[in-house]
């Protein structure tokens, strides 16, 4: 239950200051890429401060026993000396990647890395995370549907699969469905807005029949 020897912090805490105002909630978890080391957390303090703010894991004293409350080492006053979290400063890691393993889950979508990093900077893992509504093609660049959900492994925050929708007129390719399951190894790349598969929708259709999905 420890990240880094201390405490778990879970996604969506509430967060208090030592002189018991309500800052806010854990938002995101900001990560070295190269080394996998978690640098800080967001905490969603724009009721208190007007901004988010980001604190490092040393500003953490206490939680409840529920592990819903976190108490931080840190005033009101001290609180709004922290630097703002920016988004711009930040990239989303590309879809399939692994977070630290903190010995609980946390969603791969919580985690940021600094746009100014050396993996970030390289094409192949500044893609953008795959997300519901994306649109789905398949080898060929023919629209196959949207993506509707996302299923990850929980213990290591990878993509196993994702559920696609049927677009208007192509659910006979689904097997007579209008959701079809497509594994994460026939997911060819991902771009802005966009998931290509590297199989074409014929090969859906049959892979549905075969595994008795929808």
């Amino acid at each position: 239950m420890a990240v880094g020897g201390t405490m778990r912090i879970d996604l969506n805490a509430k967060v208090r200051t030592t002189d018991g105002h309500e800052a806010g909630k854990i938002h995101r978890v900001l990560v070295d890429p190269e080394t996998e080391r978690i640098t800080g957390f967001v905490v969603s303090t724009r009721r208190l401060l007007g901004r988010d703010v980001i604190v490092g894991e040393d500003m953490f004293a206490g939680v409840s026993p529920d592990g819903e409350t976190i108490t931080l080492n840190l005033t009101k006053k001290e609180l709004d000396t922290q630097p703002s979290f920016e988004e711009d400063d930040f990239v989303t890691p590309p879809a399939g990647w692994s977070g630290p393993n903190l010995g609980y889950a946390i969603p791969p979508d919580t985690f940021l890395w600094p746009a100014d990093s050396a993996l970030a900077d390289t094409g192949e893992r500044s893609r953008p995370s795959i997300k519901k509504g994306d649109a789905v093609k398949d080898r060929d660049g023919d629209f196959v549907g949207a993506i509707e959900d996302i299923r990850f492994d929980e213990k290591t925050g990878d993509v196993v699969s994702v559920t696609v929708r049927a677009g208007a007129g192509l659910e006979r390719l689904f097997g007579g469905g209008k959701l079809a399951e497509i594994s994460r190894e026939d997911i060819l790349r991902i771009a802005e807005d966009e998931v290509r598969l590297g199989i074409d929708r014929e090969e859906i259709n049959a892979r549905e029949h075969e595994t008795g999905t929808r």
